[in-house]
């Protein structure tokens, strides 16, 4: 089973932040659990960078744009794309502070676990959805054996033990 629980942490922060009127906070922690993003690259986030939904992001240890097991970018909902969008407003960059000060932020509010968690989670949890798709598709030839009642045919599955 897929567990979601920082996810859902996740979340609920944001939503708090938003209360408390803190949106950049809110963003980032937004982004966070949305994306398996690292924390530094997160804060060089530009407006330049999402297309959209679509955050086209280059990671700055491997030099490629952050994909998905389709390889394919991934996609924030709207309402953290609005949020990102009205933070800053008349500058590109939507973060104004160093990534130690959103650990420092997030550890305040949360001593179980750490923002890289958002990270393992998220890409722990894509490659379970890849694997339980890949089980699916694969089907090993079915054996029926065909019995005839009352002059039709029935078709019984041979249960392979």
């Amino acid at each position: 089973m897929i567990s979601y629980e920082k996810a859902k942490m996740g979340k609920r922060m944001m939503k708090k932040f938003i209360v408390e009127g803190e949106l950049e906070k809110a963003a980032f922690i937004g982004l966070m659990y949305q994306m398996p993003i690292r924390t530094g690259d997160a804060v060089t986030l530009r407006k330049s960078d999402l297309d959209g939904r679509i955050v086209l992001k280059t990671a700055s240890k491997y030099g490629r744009i952050y994909t998905n097991l389709y390889v394919k970018p991934y996609r924030i909902i709207r309402q953290l794309r609005s949020l990102l969008n009205s933070i800053n407003r008349d500058s590109d960059m939507i973060f104004t502070r160093k990534p130690e000060y959103y650990m420092r932020v997030f550890r305040r509010y949360q001593e179980n676990f750490r923002l890289h968690d958002f990270q393992r989670e998220r890409l722990m949890n894509e490659e379970l959805l890849e694997s339980q798709r890949r089980k699916k598709q694969f089907k090993p030839g079915q054996r029926f054996t065909v019995e005839l009642k009352d002059g039709k045919r029935i078709f019984k599955r041979v249960s392979s033990t």
